[in-house]
């Protein structure tokens, strides 16, 4: 891309020094540049990147995009600006040529459900014939190939690159979760969706969003942001049983479609049969009936479903054919994934960290448990603590309760812990400042019949520990480690 094409973009710049005739890759990090990368300083929450301009100039950088100046060699070109995340945004759709144009593109957002509905799409498309992207908390899939990605929502730069990616395999369909902190930050400048999905909005993420007023319309701008070239085809989905969907239907002229658990709703389930191996259901929809034979567990998954059932609808496929596809797919890694099946207790991972989520959970569950419930909860570090009382009272639904730290970063496990034990309703609680102790007890204590549930990570593959170092872990290892040992152990067979 041509370094004066790029400039000239903008009308309100100060430029110094001599900039390179062209670029090929724009990066926000100083550990990715080389000769022909554009560095975006940007001012994030922990750290500036101003402080780390001149690493990128060590590494070859002679494009620099900040907003203030500082003296720099004149072989090196600074291009000085109001908004650098904007540019940022804006010099890679140039550089990476608009690369969202050539793609469906998805976005869904919501407290709980994101990555759920997300992998869902990227599934069914697959399972309908599509190349697929799938962008979001479980890293960043082209088909059926992983790639690990940082953020739910990567910043601005690396989204962009992530689509070039996907243009470059031919993907027909990208399906990406969008956080509220990317939409606040701007992390989605520039990203053209086609399909936007609302899953529900419940109490998170206070710490950074302040009120659940502030983080409902930060969530809004996902919608906002779909333009009004009414040429253009594009279409809401949106939960009819979640009050923030009227006020969301408002802020864009786009067609908005409904699902929900009752008759209100465009689509909607009924005479619904579950057991643990998954749900099946009649998918009440405009065009008649559907009988949907699905692996997944739970009403909020029958809505997950929905949405994905929709999503195609929308791009051109008959119902019957995505009803038939559903039935050949797997149940999404680590959200209520039942671990393996020929042990004499059911060890349940679940990603879910809002009060709102662990009561589906357990309501979920309940049905189906024959002995005790076991549920180990965590309280996340440096996130908002009032939802902590809330979380340990729900978890206390259950017949024993384990507290443990999830990601503590640099808060106290000990504080998190006794958060939750403030809500606890009774006394059968258990709490260890050791998230892998507390796994360990939780099948040490389990019986045959008992069902745990280890709640709040999922497959999450560490533990943000202090000064936001990241420790290998795995709950679902962790737990069937220790359930091989017991139960698969010569004491046990002989038992």
């Amino acid at each position: 891309m041509n370094s004066r094409t790029l400039i000239s973009l903008l009308k309100i710049k100060q430029t110094y020094g001599s900039f390179p005739e062209t670029v090929s890759h724009i990066t926000v990090d100083s550990r990715e540049v080389d000769q022909n990368s554009v560095f975006v300083a940007i001012k994030g929450y922990q750290r500036d990147g101003f402080d780390f301009i001149p690493q990128a100039i060590e590494s070859g950088c002679r494009f620099i995009v900040s907003d203030r100046y500082t003296a720099l060699p004149d072989t090196i070109g600074l291009l000085v600006v109001r908004d650098p995340g904007k540019v940022a945004a804006l010099f890679a759709e140039y550089i990476y040529e608009f690369p969202h144009e050539t793609q469906t593109m998805i976005g869904v957002t919501g407290t709980n459900g994101k990555t759920t509905v997300a992998t869902m799409i990227h599934n069914l498309s697959r399972a309908l014939g599509k190349n697929s992207a799938y962008l979001g908390t479980n890293g960043f899939m082209l088909n059926e190939d992983r790639y690990d990605s940082a953020n739910t929502t990567p910043e601005t730069t690396r989204l962009h690159k992530r689509l070039h990616e996907a243009h470059e395999r031919e993907t027909e369909v990208f399906t990406m979760e969008v956080s509220s902190h990317a939409l606040k930050i701007g992390r989605t400048y520039g990203i053209d969706y086609d399909i936007t999905i609302f899953t529900n909005l419940t109490q998170d993420h206070l710490d950074f969003h302040n009120t659940m007023d502030e983080y409902g319309y930060t969530k809004g701008l996902l919608f906002s942001q779909m333009g009004q070239n009414m040429k253009d085809r594009k279409y809401l989905v949106l939960n009819h049983d979640d009050p923030w969907t009227e006020r969301y239907r408002t802020m864009t002229a786009h067609e908005a479609i409904t699902y929900g658990m009752t008759d209100e709703a465009d689509f909607w389930p009924s005479e619904i049969e579950g057991t643990l191996e998954g749900f099946n259901f009649t998918l009440n929809t405009p065009e008649g009936p559907f009988h949907v034979e699905s692996p997944f567990i739970g009403h909020f998954n029958i809505q997950n479903l929905m949405c994905a059932i929709i999503s195609e609808w929308l791009q051109g496929y008959r119902l019957p054919r995505v009803v038939q596809a559903v039935s050949t797919m797997a149940p999404v890694e680590g959200r209520l994934e039942v671990l393996d099946k020929t042990l004499p207790v059911d060890i349940i991972i679940d990603f879910a960290h809002t009060p709102d989520a662990l009561d589906k959970i357990i309501d979920t569950i309940e049905p189906f448990v024959t002995g005790r419930l076991i549920f180990l909860v965590g309280m996340t570090g440096e996130r908002d603590l009032s939802k902590a009382a809330e979380m340990g009272r729900i978890s206390t639904r259950a017949d024993v309760a384990i507290f443990t730290p999830d990601n503590p970063a640099n808060d106290d496990p000990g504080m998190l812990v006794r958060a939750l034990e403030a809500g606890a309703a009774h006394d059968n609680y258990h709490s260890f400042t050791d998230r892998t102790k507390g796994i360990e007890y939780a099948i040490d204590i389990a019986e045959p019949g008992d069902t745990i549930v280890l709640a709040c990570k999922g497959r999450e593959p560490y533990q943000i520990m202090e000064n936001y170092v990241k420790i290998p872990h795995r709950d679902d290892l962790i737990a069937l480690d220790r359930a091989y040992r017991k139960y698969r152990s010569e004491e046990y067979a002989a038992d």
